[in-house]
């Protein structure tokens, strides 16, 4: 939390350029007939920085602004009003987020793939429950959970993200989906980085083809092969941060 300041003045710049052609002299990007106090470009700032910090809670960002940077902002509107104007702006915050990404995918040099489950039945209840059932294409399965060492029903969370913090794409399938099909089922996927995963990610038929696409994906097989080579120091950090952080994002997501 204590990054705010510093992080909605970064992304108040970034708007300002990417926006430069979209925006009027006060800083609005559509025409009010009587201007705001807190301009739009303010506006959109203040969502990429919420975002970008992992603030889920709008309650607690405006009472954390109120009591630590009231003078940072003055003409802070009330949060009625800024989830309408966020909603109606939300092409252009889009927008931002997207060619921040790109600045951010160039400086990145490798990517790391993981699953996390997301159960949402107890397994006493397998026989009975009958919650996202309507539709046989979206219920949910049973799926085995390596991390926690058990059977869960539910669906899995797959992210691909850059090793700097920034999501690639990611997908919510059943619980029963192998990580490896997920992984093969996947598109537009930058060339040239190296793909880091564990053991549900390797396998010979999946490695050739992306090869062929200039990727390199690097995971232990189940048994080391001749051609074994440990990961760099450098890349044992990433699988653990990405760990730590993808319950974050199941829990956003749900």
């Amino acid at each position: 939390m204590h990054n705010i300041k510093s992080n909605f003045k970064r992304f108040f710049g970034l708007c300002k350029t990417f926006l430069r052609d979209e925006v009027d002299v006060r800083g609005n990007v559509q025409f009010y007939p009587k201007s705001p106090v807190m301009n739009d470009l303010e506006v959109i700032a203040l969502s990429c920085t919420m975002e970008a910090l992992g603030i889920d809670s709008e309650n607690l960002l405006w009472s954390k602004i109120k009591k630590d940077y009231s003078d940072m902002f003055p003409q802070l509107i009330c949060r009625t009003r800024f989830n309408r104007r966020r909603r109606r702006l939300q092409t252009h915050i889009v927008k931002v987020q997207q060619k921040v990404s790109s600045l951010l995918e160039n400086e990145s040099d490798a990517m790391v793939v993981d699953s996390v489950p997301i159960p949402i039945v107890r397994l006493a209840r397998e026989r009975t429950y009958r919650a996202f059932k309507r539709n046989n294409e979206t219920a949910p399965s049973k799926g085995y959970s390596a991390v926690n060492k058990g059977w869960f029903i539910g669906y899995k969370l797959h992210v691909i993200i850059y090793d700097n913090g920034v999501v690639q794409q990611s997908a919510v399938t059943k619980a029963n989906v192998h990580d490896i099909n997920f992984l093969k089922e996947i598109e537009n996927i930058p060339s040239n980085k190296l793909l880091l995963g564990d053991r549900a990610y390797r396998s010979n038929p999946l490695v050739r083809p992306f090869r062929e696409i200039q990727h390199q994906n690097e995971g232990p097989f189940s048994s080391k092969p001749k051609d074994y080579k440990k990961h760099p120091k450098k890349y044992k950090t990433k699988g653990k941060w990405l760990k730590h952080s993808l319950p974050k994002c199941a829990i956003n997501s749900t």
